[in-house]
């Protein structure tokens, strides 16, 4: 048993079948003319409405991309066509176009070299290391040093050998040593 519909169920169904047609309509002019502009002012929908059936019916997207790229091979079909008509007709231009496209020997060939150099404001660590190194040397003119090197070590040495245990350790075996001798 058919369900009896409200008018606003069949306004649905209405509007719901005429926006199918409208998309298939849409989908065989870009077949035709692979521009979305031009295709939507022929079936008459707006440019806005095409984006929003796009975003929202992935299986109408897909069928529009697919007919854009079959208008598009239509369109380079038929301009290859009269482009020959053209060259056929001795036109210049059109053989010169023809040759510098599709033949290697008159292809234009435009040799871009690139330099670039780049720019910082943080020093490189060579420049670090450099910098570092004279303010190092410009410290120890400053600081007066009031023993050579090696009266530095000794007093280092003598300093450290009252602190060493092994050091005092051995001062033990020699005092042990000493004392085992003279008796």
């Amino acid at each position: 048993m058919a369900k009896n519909k409200t008018p606003q169920e069949k306004r649905l169904d209405t509007l719901t079948e005429d926006t199918e047609k409208k998309k298939k309509a849409l989908v065989t002019q870009l077949r035709r003319t692979p521009i979305v502009q031009l295709a939507c002012e022929r079936v008459d929908v707006g440019r806005a409405t095409y984006y929003k059936w796009r975003a929202r019916d992935q299986v109408f997207a897909r069928a529009a991309d697919r007919a854009k790229k079959a208008g598009e091979f239509f369109i380079n079909d038929m301009a290859e066509s009269r482009l020959l008509r053209m060259i056929q007709d001795d036109n210049i231009t059109a053989i010169i176009f023809w040759l510098k496209h599709n033949n290697p020997k008159y292809a234009v060939t435009t040799r871009v070299i690139h330099e670039h150099e780049v720019i910082t404001t943080r020093p490189s660590v060579e420049e670090t290391n450099a910098f570092a190194q004279h303010l190092a040397e410009i410290h120890a003119r400053k600081i007066p040093l009031p023993e050579t090197v090696e009266e530095l070590k000794e007093r280092v040495e003598e300093e450290t050998a009252d602190t060493n245990p092994v050091h005092e350790f051995e001062k033990k075996i020699d005092e042990y040593e000493e004392d085992t001798e003279v008796k």
